[in-house]
């Protein structure tokens, strides 16, 4: 029974199995060697794309060739990273035709029957293709190599730098062509997927937040999305609310100057504010608070700290990180000074309004008449009005050209001085003049019609 058991084996798998000729030995050693280059593709590919800003420096300074030649392949990454793709792709789709010719002369397959279902024999060849090779590019050709890669990175790009040196020049027609293209497409989409992304993620953030004890977080989380997109001159605090001091005077007007304002940093500028010499901090002056009207405080002036009104302030957070400057002076397109920004300015931002023990109340000169109706001073700046009625820090940029305040607003809008009681609607919102004072806007009343 035993021996008509193996024979019957043995004569299936006869059936199925061909003898193995000279070409299906030298395409699967063919095979073989494809799965190892696919294997070093994907290798190098986490390799050269996870090396470290230090790893590559140390790479560009070494005297050895072969870590020049990984510099330079750096300095075009897309161009590399194309050449890797594609070779990567040449080789896996070798490994499927070659497959396949091993498969068609080796095995014999036929129809299978499932009850009354018929699965033909092409369609298990097709099977048996996918299955085996996936399985084995998968494994030897991705998933291991890649691993590897990880831990032995600056090795292997070493290795690869003279045949990725060779393949791009070899490519460079087909690299082009892809390279700009994808250039082409990313200028084209990536402001409108930026738009798009940000508006699905507030979206997201709304839909989540239920509770009302969670609208401070879900704030706080549009804060972060919208941080890298707002400019200085957003946030910035203009030059009609900016509070400055005189380099000329003398050490008692000084200090009734700080005791008057109250702030810990002031700008410093010679005969007007468009040329700013300096910052005061007034920590510098408290070892001094005892000397007479001669003494020459501007010794104690520090170096301004300028930057432009287009720089987004997430650059400028990291620039005030390194210079370790809290305040910088806001410069417009004509080299005057348009305003100043504070580290504070900046972080609230995402945290939203912050008040200490030494801020007044009344400071902001806002009062929040009901969930719909807020009374400010015409000072107030723009971008305070939007945090304080909780609007999109850009609700009202389309509008307002060089206006900072809501004052210049109006006057922008209108043209001319508006009278006491004087309505208008600018967007879905009312705006009510409740005081006009020697020409000066005082008090507007900002009704939320949405």
């Amino acid at each position: 029974m035993d021996a008509d058991f193996s024979s019957s084996h043995f004569v299936f798998l006869q059936s199925f199995v061909n003898a193995p000729t000279t070409a299906v030995f030298i395409a699967n050693f063919i095979i073989l060697l494809l799965i190892i280059c696919s294997a070093v593709m994907s290798a190098s590919e986490i390799a050269y794309f996870s090396l470290s800003h230090v790893e590559v420096d140390a790479l560009r300074e070494s005297e050895d060739p072969a870590d020049n030649r990984v510099g330079k392949l750096l300095d075009k990454p897309r161009y590399l990273l194309s050449t890797i793709l594609i070779s990567n792709n040449l080789v896996n789709i070798g490994v499927v035709v070659t497959s396949y010719f091993v498969t068609k002369k080796m095995f014999n397959f036929h129809d299978y029957a499932i009850g009354e279902f018929i699965l033909p024999a092409y369609a298990i060849e097709f099977l048996w293709n996918v299955l085996v090779v996936t399985f084995f590019l998968v494994l030897f050709g991705e998933a291991t190599p890649k691993v590897y890669a990880t831990y032995n990175k600056v090795k292997i790009a070493r290795a690869m730098s003279g045949v990725f040196n060779l393949l791009i020049k070899i490519f460079q027609p087909v690299n082009f062509v892809l390279v700009g293209g994808t250039q082409f497409l990313e200028r084209r989409l990536k402001k409108y997927n930026a738009e798009i992304d940000i508006e699905e993620i507030n979206k997201a953030i709304e839909i989540t937040v239920e509770k009302k004890e969670s609208k401070q977080d879900a704030k706080l989380l549009k804060g972060i999305v919208h941080f890298g997109n707002i400019t200085v001159k957003q946030v910035m605090r203009p030059r009609s609310v900016m509070i400055s001091i005189d380099y000329d005077y003398n050490f008692v007007e000084l200090m009734g100057f700080v005791r008057e304002h109250g702030y810990s940093r002031y700008p410093v500028y010679k005969e007007t504010p468009d040329n700013m010499v300096g910052v005061l901090n007034i920590k510098d002056l408290i070892e001094h608070l005892n000397q007479d009207i001669k003494f020459g405080w501007q010794s104690l002036v520090r170096e301004p700290f300028f930057v432009p009104e287009t720089k987004k302030i997430d650059d400028l957070l990291r620039e005030i990180q390194q210079n370790r400057k809290h305040l910088a002076i806001v410069a417009d397109e004509f080299g005057g000074t348009a305003g100043i920004i504070t580290l504070e300015d900046i972080v609230e931002e995402v945290v939203g309004d912050i008040t200490d023990e030494f801020d007044e109340a009344t400071e902001t000169g806002f009062k929040k008449i009901d969930d719909r109706n807020f009374l400010f001073n015409g000072s107030t700046p723009l971008v305070d009005v939007c945090h304080l009625m909780e609007m999109p820090i850009v609700t009202f940029d389309e509008l307002r050209g060089e206006s900072e305040t809501i004052a210049g607003l109006i006057l922008e809008i209108v043209g001319r001085i508006p009278k006491n009681g004087e309505e208008m609607k600018l967007l879905n919102y009312k705006f009510t003049i409740i005081s006009v004072l020697k020409n000066r806007i005082e008090k507007v009343k900002i009704t939320n019609e949405a």
